[in-house]
């Protein structure tokens, strides 16, 4: 199949993918191992939003001509809905040190816990995402920190889910059209 330049952003496994900094590493292409990454949880069926927050603003002389554009913030947010209830998913939000997990006993299941207060939130990661349209792969993921959690509905027959914004420092976006040479 030949390689399409107009790609369907379809998540190849529905997946986040999240790893430490200084040991995760962004691969050169999306059909590379994911070395350092643990598998988080799914994101729902909306997929997910970049936005690349790219912006400048002009400076200009006294007759008005740009002379020079001067860079605004930079850097990306994604945004999607992760559709898991689990222990991962929480540690993503809220950091591994404010999830609380005790194992099941014969008294209850396992119990996953956190608390929400002011200041509670998670460190820095590697966040990834990879999609698939045919041969095509794509990648998109950076350093950065999930920044919003919005709102969580608990609704009778919809899934809950955590509807979160990671802000990047910078965001890799790579593209392998999967046309290997013979």
């Amino acid at each position: 199949m030949a390689s399409n330049d107009v790609n369907l952003g379809i998540g190849y496994s529905g997946m986040m993918y999240i790893g430490e900094v200084g040991t995760a590493t962004i691969p050169a292409s999306p059909m590379d191992t994911l070395t350092g990454f643990t598998e988080v949880g799914a994101i729902d069926s909306d997929g997910i939003t970049v936005n690349f927050n790219k912006d400048a603003e002009p400076i200009r002389d006294w007759s008005k001509a740009i002379r020079r554009l001067a860079s605004s913030d930079e850097g990306a947010t994604i945004s999607g809905k992760l559709l898991e209830t689990t222990k991962k998913v929480f540690e993503a939000i809220f950091g591994a040190d404010n999830v609380t997990y005790t194992s099941a006993t014969a008294s209850h299941g396992n119990i996953t816990s956190v608390t929400v207060a002011p200041g509670v939130s998670a460190s820095k990661k590697v966040f990834y995402f990879l999609m698939k349209d045919g041969d095509d792969m794509l990648g998109i993921g950076g350093t950065g920190i999930l920044r919003d959690l919005g709102e969580v509905s608990f609704v009778p027959n919809e899934p809950i889910t955590y509807d979160i914004t990671i802000e990047l420092d910078s965001i890799t976006y790579t593209k392998d059209d999967g046309q290997v040479a013979s």
